[in-house]
């Protein structure tokens, strides 16, 4: 039993990892512009609030309609075909972090929260779709993980070797990622008794 809390918590952390690409590309930029501290815990802040309002919407979801709950996994499935679809027809954002040096923490926290719907897109229907026991372990992974991404900027931000061009190259996961979670969702839910 504990090796399926283990489990489900590292899917929850690949799944913010991996959909926090983008995040780390934009985080390891803007500690060379606004300072590392200041850039790290407007991150920190802005993944904390991404992770609660995924645990409330996947609590409130349960309680106003359990049996449409695995549902949700439509929302990552159609993110992750339509940013395959906008990749292939060259379509695709390139999201460029421009804010002015000393840029407050409030700023901060704002953009990381805007580019973090796919994350919260992913995260919700996750933990909608799971016991709450299978949801604490969900949060803890999801939360080690932006920790997690917080150290390695950290450390990018004082190594030659680490810039955003891997975190962007990594990225490409991200709609693949998405399409896997929600069909996981989809398939392991009560939709499987409709």
């Amino acid at each position: 039993m504990m090796l399926d809390f283990a489990l489900f918590g590292l899917s929850a952390f690949m799944a913010q990892v991996l959909t926090n690409l983008d995040n780390l590309a934009a985080l390891l930029a803007l500690t060379m512009v606004s300072g590392a501290k200041r850039s790290i815990f407007g991150f920190l802040m802005a993944q904390a609030i991404v992770i609660g309002a995924a645990l409330l919407l996947a609590l409130g979801v349960e309680d106003v309609v359990p049996h449409w709950a695995g549902y949700l996994g439509v929302i990552p499935l159609s993110l992750g075909i339509l940013a395959l679809i906008r990749r292939r027809s060259g379509k695709e954002a390139k999201s460029n972090p421009n804010l002015e040096t000393g840029a407050s923490i409030i700023m901060i926290t704002l953009l990381f929260i805007s580019l973090s719907m796919d994350t919260f897109a992913v995260l919700a229907p996750l933990l909608a779709d799971s016991a709450p026991n299978f949801r604490t372990a969900g949060v803890i992974g999801a939360a080690l993980a932006a920790a997690s991404l917080a150290t390695v900027a950290l450390l990018g931000s004082k190594a030659p070797f680490m810039s955003g061009a891997l975190a962007r190259r990594l990225e490409r996961l991200v709609p693949y990622v998405m399409i896997c979670a929600g069909l996981y969702i989809l398939s392991n839910s009560w939709t499987d008794a409709v």
